[in-house]
């Protein structure tokens, strides 16, 4: 018997769009094109980097075809970086909260303004995952992209029918 989503709506079946194009990237606080995440996608596709830094903490936020980003090691010095450290340009309730850890899994979280934000808009939720993965696969990420269990799970609890295993899969 199938569960049921903690939250009742009906569930969500669409695919990232490429038709949001992202034009403008800002990273940490840097504004340019895409390149502008060049390195951190470079050191996202190197395993040694991602294992010496403990992971990579980000926060993105999208504001129609611009990406904020707000990225940092893990461990810096040997000292762990918190998330409420990282500022990107704007934040709200559908910025994503996330890391990926030194085994390179994602894990990509929200923390919506309130209950009735996340019911009201999953979709929303859902497509700034989507937004995210798109756009490092289209600029250059080529690491397997696995995403961890807490956020397939909260994946599947905001509509998908499936729980998405890797990036490409969202």
């Amino acid at each position: 018997m199938e569960s049921t989503p903690l939250l009742a709506f009906q569930r969500l079946e669409f695919r990232y769009s490429s038709g949001m194009e992202i034009r403008r990237v800002t990273l940490n606080g840097k504004t340019g094109d895409a390149s502008a995440a060049k390195e951190w996608i470079r050191a996202l596709n190197d395993p040694w980097i991602v294992t010496e830094k403990s992971g990579f903490l980000f926060k993105a936020s999208f504001d129609e075809d611009h990406l904020m980003l707000a990225v940092a090691p893990a461990l810096i010095h040997g000292e762990r970086t918190m998330h409420y450290n990282l500022h990107p340009e704007t934040e709200n309730g559908f910025t994503l909260i996330g890391d990926v850890n030194a085994q390179g899994f994602f894990t990509l979280l929200f923390k919506p303004d309130n209950l009735k934000q996340l019911v009201a808009e999953p979709a929303r939720f859902v497509e700034v995952c989507r937004r995210f993965a798109g756009f490092l696969l289209e600029n250059g990420y080529t690491g397997e992209g696995r995403i961890d269990e807490v956020t397939q799970g909260i994946l599947k609890e905001l509509g998908l029918s499936s729980a998405p295993q890797v990036l490409a899969d969202l």
